[in-house]
């Protein structure tokens, strides 16, 4: 009779030295609906015990490895006739042909990248290098608004490289599709 009640008394001894303590948690346990559990006096409930073994993380990659890499898309391609004047570029004063469309730079290797040339050809003929110093983060992309202007309605092609170096120092190039310019 006195294991009993001996086994009892520590019962309640324990269930009254835990009764309405909270535990700090961060962040606070979910439940299996997505919802954070609570108690009727506003704690939270206990997460279920982690799996044994528990599971590993990922590891992180380290500085130094892998190497960045930029795609390129057009939209749209091909690119129809615009007409739209371009007013801050002077040559394109008298040139009242013109043409826009995006060029969508992604970066794919998992490293941030800056781009540090780029190299313009308008129907095969290249123009001069400019430094655009784009920073993309690492599976991020940016978008370039291109645009055309040209004495002539008639269609042409319109190509962009780009060039640089990615975080860990490494350098790569990339040259976009070929772009169509419709005629008017």
């Amino acid at each position: 009779m006195r294991i009993p009640i001996l086994f009892a008394s520590l019962v309640l001894a324990f269930v009254a030295t835990n009764c309405g303590s909270v535990e700090p948690t961060s962040p606070s346990p979910v439940s299996t609906s997505g919802v954070p559990s609570r108690t009727s006096n506003g704690g939270t409930v206990s997460p279920s015990p982690s799996p044994s073994p528990t599971p590993t993380p990922s590891p992180t990659p380290s500085p130094g490895s892998g190497t960045g890499a930029v795609q390129v898309t057009v939209s749209p391609n091909p690119v129809p006739f615009s007409g739209q004047p371009i007013t801050d570029i002077a040559s394109c004063a008298t040139r009242p042909n013109t043409w826009f469309y995006d060029q969508i730079l992604k970066e794919t290797g998992g490293v941030s990248v800056t781009v540090t040339r780029r190299v313009d050809t308008f129907d095969g003929a290249a123009g001069s290098a400019t430094n655009p110093n784009l920073r993309i983060a690492a599976n991020a992309s940016t978008t370039i608004r291109t645009r055309w202007c040209s004495v002539s309605a008639a269609a042409h092609t319109a190509q962009s490289s780009f060039s640089g170096t990615d975080a860990n120092g490494k350098t790569w190039s990339v040259t976009g599709p070929l772009v169509r310019l419709n005629a008017k």
